[in-house]
């Protein structure tokens, strides 16, 4: 099934140098460099594990110990090991619930999902918070906490394939899964019922390996979970995202039986807060909602004129980003969203340069020459922490940035608008994800009449802090495998 080369387009597959590979496989790297099997520091050694928690509870050890040790594994939907901040919603997660406990977080990164499991079941970790599915299998050995995501199990395939409707259309294929996964145990449980349908199942050793194998042209078929699958769709054309197939999958912490339930209870209790405070949903929306919105064209363009057009003003957003203490790799987003990095940009509405100012706001910014990138670089990192300040003191980060790009694109006022119409409906207008559902009522004639300054095309501004938000990830995800400030040869 697969082309005559046995290849799929290596050409297609985004970019030769900046692929799916490229997102993945570099933290491997990393983790080849931090990671020893067989060898794990003295003070994460393997212990007696029932006969260490009948002498002191594990909430007390952790806190005796002051660092909450979690096994993880590194992938852009759960943690990403960045220079400037690590990234991902298992970071966030584990950062919060070891704040709540009073203590600081150990991430090992382990590479494989057994791995994972067997750490937490050597006693070297507390609980593993790597993308893990709750699976019955495992619930003889371990124990979740309450799930904090549902998704949902996806067949995904190569381009040149047919698009099932279902496991019945591919009876007597071949399907991929990642060895260890929730998805493997699943099929091989209902493979043992009376009507399964005939499907050999063969294993990879993680999402990576069958991404690449798709790409190789030696995998048909694979299984994975539908946010693994969204995120392969948006960044290469070489992945057919087909149809849901079995029931939901709930994403949980694994903590190990032999333990008594003292940690495990904090981490009930905490899952229950901040899912109580909409923090949960909050943390969720900000890892994957601008994904869901993102356009495949797009982010495939982006990863392409970032290898071919963006080097020459990197270090320069590098700077600005130091002078303002923003993030440089969010300006260097804010710069492909307005101009595409482009310097000569001008807009029809007279807005200049890379980071398209038009001429009152240079002028107020002291920007003379809005042609020259790094004048105009500055000048625009200068306005969006001016917008920053604007912004209700109430706000936190990310949000408060994320606020500002709004401001940046749509104007103050209107900002503004947005934030009193969000209030006024019982919302927060200190979090972007509840300003971002009433920033389109701005154009509704019976809403925008009764604010004070009128009409605005809201959707728009959507659109342009999200696609940011998603450039952003990107950026972070590629700088994982090289250094983008780097000179070229």
């Amino acid at each position: 099934m697969t082309t005559p080369s046995g290849k799929r387009g290596i050409g297609r597959w985004l970019i030769p140098l900046l692929g799916v590979s490229a997102l993945f496989a570099a933290p491997l790297g990393w983790w080849i460099q931090t990671w020893t099997p067989g060898e794990p520091p003295a003070r994460l050694a393997a212990i007696d594990v029932a006969e260490s928690f009948k002498r002191t509870p594990q909430l007390t050890q952790v806190s005796d110990r002051g660092v909450l040790r979690v096994a993880t594994l590194i992938e852009p939907t759960l943690y990403i090991p960045d220079s400037y901040r690590p990234q991902g919603l298992e970071y966030d997660l584990t950062g919060r619930f070891a704040e709540r406990l009073g203590v600081e977080v150990e991430y090992v990164v382990v590479p494989s999902i057994d791995a994972a499991y067997e750490a937490v079941a050597e006693n070297r970790v507390d609980l593993a918070a790597a993308g893990l599915a709750i699976d019955p299998v495992r619930q003889e050995r371990f124990v979740f906490s309450p799930p904090y995501l549902t998704v949902s199990r996806k067949l995904i395939h190569a381009a040149d394939l047919p698009t099932p409707a279902d496991l019945a259309d591919i009876a007597g294929l071949t399907v991929a899964v990642p060895a260890g996964s929730a998805s493997q145990a699943w099929l091989e449980r209902i493979g043992k019922q009376a009507d399964a349908v005939p499907v050999t199942i063969e294993e990879r050793q993680d999402k990576l390996a069958i991404l690449e194998g798709i790409r190789r042209g030696d995998i048909d078929y694979a299984l994975t979970l539908s946010h693994t699958a969204l995120l392969a769709h948006k960044l290469t054309d070489e992945v057919v995202v087909g149809p849901i197939v079995g029931p939901p999958v709930s994403l949980a912490w694994a903590f190990s039986r032999e333990a008594d339930d003292s940690l495990l209870r904090a981490a009930r209790r905490f899952f229950a807060e901040v899912r109580s405070d909409q923090r949960l949903r909050a943390l969720v929306d900000r890892h994957y909602a601008q994904f869901e919105r993102l356009d495949e064209s797009l982010s495939r363009r982006f990863l392409r004129d970032l290898e071919t057009r963006a080097r020459p003003y990197l270090r320069t957003f590098r700077r600005a980003g130091e002078r303002y203490e923003i993030d440089w790799r969010l300006l260097a987003s804010v710069g492909y969203q307005e101009s595409k990095w482009r310097p000569d940009a001008v807009s029809h509405q007279g807005a200049y340069g890379l980071m398209q100012i038009v001429l009152p706001t240079a002028r107020d910014l002291g920007l003379s020459n809005p042609s020259n990138p790094t004048a105009n670089i500055m000048a625009g990192a200068k306005y969006i922490d001016q917008l920053r300040d604007l912004v209700p003191v109430e706000a936190t980060e990310p949000d408060r940035t994320y606020l500002a790009l709004a401001a940046y694109n749509v104007g103050i006022g209107h900002l503004n608008d947005a934030l009193e119409l969000t209030k006024r409906q019982g919302a927060d207008p200190t979090q972007w994800a509840h300003v971002r559902e009433r920033l389109p009522q701005l154009s509704d004639p019976a809403i925008y009449r009764e604010m004070r300054y009128g009409y605005a095309r809201g959707s728009e501004t959507v659109n342009y802090v999200e696609n940011i938000r998603a450039f952003h990830d990107l950026m972070i995800w590629v700088a994982t495998r090289e250094d983008l400030l780097a000179a070229r040869q």
